[in-house]
């Protein structure tokens, strides 16, 4: 949850975007796949399964008129480190 949150903080503080059009791919193979939401302190982000994205990765994204916000929350090293 630290790690969601704190990629959630600057897109929702600093930059102002709203939660609700914000969504968090992970694997499919993720538990949050499969629940479909994660509750943090900002508000219910939306999951969803991400077949392209390997395991150990996922990100948050908000695609909106004026423009994206983009942030890693894990990220699978190259090589598998």
């Amino acid at each position: 949850m630290k790690l969601i949150e704190s990629t959630l903080m600057p897109m929702i503080e600093y930059k102002k975007r709203d939660i609700s059009k914000m969504v968090m791919n992970v694997t499919a193979s993720s538990p949050l796949a499969q629940q479909g939401f994660v509750e943090t302190k900002y508000g219910v982000l939306a999951v969803v399964a991400n077949e392209w994205l390997q395991k150990g990765s996922s990100y948050i994204i908000e695609a909106t008129s004026k423009g994206s916000t983009f942030g890693w929350i894990t990220r699978r090293k190259e090589g598998g480190k």
